[in-house]
């Protein structure tokens, strides 16, 4: 019986190995395509959050931006723009002598309010275009009796929590504006896509307050091509030049180009998620 027993060939170990081998190598791809293919996915998701982060910033700010004088610089086609960003509105109670106000203002968030940065206030004048006061100057304790003589309600508390104030602002008044006259304070805040310090050698969003408070980059990286489109007077397509008159322009489109940290597997650049969305600014004359 045991003359009757044979072994592998060498013939068949050499097929055996050669399949092993082939199969072998098609899971080592597969293995590595997917590999690939996550890393890239990753890579997708990594430059979109950069680009919504950055989103979410010019949102908050600019929901409230008002039309013919919001925008008071822009340069560098549209990589570099300060935006007048009202953050507390109110009713005037009382003028005197075309260079101090009383205002009684509504309800604002106290973390916005008491933030550094404030750069004068505005109202709003007969033809209902809004008058920029940039040298001024803000009492938050403002005389209550001057808005009682004048019947204007002041908001102090709502369900017992601390809501509106009235404050007393100092600035020339091109024009004296009658009692209940809206008002609002603002910051001039300056954007910049520059050189990121969060990751070298690439660009990020920085947001600086230039009436007081330290820069913040908001956002990292994105690619070179990331900056805003305007859009002036009645146009329905945003231009990338920056208008000779800054008065004329309507609105942002913003073009946030975020990309990867790193590039994914298999490719030599990081990936870049193009995030465009236009946002117009209230109180449109037009």
């Amino acid at each position: 019986m045991s003359g009757s027993r044979r072994g592998f060939t060498l013939v068949e170990l050499l097929i055996s190995l050669v399949v092993v081998a082939i199969v072998g190598s098609s899971l080592i791809r597969l293995m590595l395509s997917q590999n690939r293919f996550m890393d890239q996915q990753e890579a997708v998701r990594s430059s979109r959050a950069v680009a919504r982060s950055g989103l979410n910033r010019l949102y908050a700010d600019m929901r409230n931006v008002e039309a013919v004088g919001g925008v008071e610089a822009a340069a560098g086609g549209g990589k570099d723009f300060t935006l007048r960003v009202p953050y507390a509105f109110g009713v005037m109670c009382s003028t005197t002598g075309g260079n101090a106000a009383t205002v009684s203002l509504l309800p604002a968030d106290s973390a916005m309010f008491f933030a550094p940065g404030f750069s004068g206030f505005a109202w709003r004048d007969a033809n209902g275009v809004y008058q920029y006061q940039g040298t001024a100057t803000l009492n938050t304790g403002g005389t209550v009796a001057n808005c009682t003589a004048a019947a204007v309600k002041t908001v102090g508390t709502y369900n017992g929590s601390p809501a509106g104030r009235v404050v007393n602002l100092t600035g020339t008044l091109s024009s004296t504006p009658t009692v209940g006259t809206v008002f609002f304070l603002y910051r001039r805040i300056r954007y910049e896509f520059k050189a990121s310090n969060l990751v070298a050698g690439r660009v990020g969003l920085w947001r600086t307050p230039l009436s007081g408070g330290a820069a913040e980059e908001l956002a990292a990286p994105f690619d070179t091509t990331a900056h805003v489109n305007f859009y002036v007077n009645y146009a329905t397509i945003a231009q990338s030049s920056v208008p000779a008159s800054l008065s004329t322009i309507r609105g942002l489109e913003l073009q946030l180009d975020g990309q990867s940290d790193l590039a994914p597997k298999g490719y030599a650049s990081p990936k870049v998620t193009s995030l465009t969305t236009s946002m117009f600014f209230s109180n449109r004359p037009d």
